[in-house]
């Protein structure tokens, strides 16, 4: 792993240097950028962007919405990416690929070493080596949420936007073990993520509760500036219990 690179305090960087095993059996290195905007709020935040976003996200929303987090002293937001797959290799049990290794293997590998990560730096992340350590993943990376949050009693809390089993059946053994609370939001026009809320609806989960809203007018991307706003919208719900989710009202615009 690199050493941190301190910018001025308001974001800490690193890069997680990993290896894995292509489907030969061959040792494939990688990467796992990480960006962290540091407070004094006791609360970790991992965040798994989607398949097709570098760790800042698309419009910069991520970043956007980390710094916001960090000026209210709401939670550290730790951001980061999977490799990108690149599909050089076509494997016949999944759809991406990357240098030959699995994708969700990776996604779901990379998020484990970010949470890692984070508690073990959680003291300079957000002022307490006992930090309280919740989840967000949107797309596939909240299917990589809920593969890994039981592996971590730390973490009390998980956020699925616009979420689909796009890692199998990991998600589900994953997911119906995690012991703490789950919100899972959704755009109404988002049939497939629709369908996962029914699934999880049917049960059986070990979580001591599930949460489910739909947002209006809304697509997979949360597409839009009302929507942009929805979507911060819902980590103030998950979070913070701002019940007034799905409405825009009072969220922040990430994007036009």
């Amino acid at each position: 792993m690199s050493e941190p690179t301190d910018r001025p305090m308001d974001r800490i960087d690193a890069v997680l240097e990993r290896e894995t095993q292509d489907y030969m059996g061959r040792t494939v290195p990688y990467q796992v950028p990480i960006s962290a905007y540091p407070t004094d709020s006791h609360i970790i935040i991992v965040n798994s962007p989607g398949s097709g976003e570098l760790k800042d996200g698309r419009h910069d929303r991520w970043m956007t919405l980390a710094k916001h987090l960090q000026e209210r002293q709401v939670a550290t937001m730790v951001t980061y990416n999977a490799p990108r797959p690149d599909n050089q290799v076509q494997l016949p049990w999944e759809a991406y690929s990357h240098k030959g290794a699995s994708w969700n293997g990776l996604l779901i590998d990379s998020l484990a070493y970010v949470i890692e990560y984070s508690l073990e730096h959680a003291a300079q992340l957000c002022g307490t080596g006992s930090p309280t350590v919740y989840l967000s993943g949107f797309s596939s990376g909240g299917s990589a949420v809920g593969a890994v949050a039981f592996r971590y009693p730390e973490v009390r809390r998980i956020l699925l936007l616009s979420t689909y089993d796009s890692v199998g059946d990991i998600f589900y053994e994953g997911v119906s073990r995690f012991p703490g609370d789950i919100y899972l939001a959704y755009g109404g026009s988002d049939p497939m993520a629709g369908f996962l809320a029914y699934v999880l609806r049917c049960g059986p989960l070990a979580a001591a509760s599930l949460h489910i809203r739909e947002a209006p007018d809304c697509d997979h991307r949360f597409s839009g500036a009302d929507n942009s706003r929805v979507l911060t919208k819902a980590f103030y719900w998950a979070f913070q219990g701002d019940e007034t989710f799905p409405s825009p009202e009072g969220g922040l615009q990430l994007y036009e």
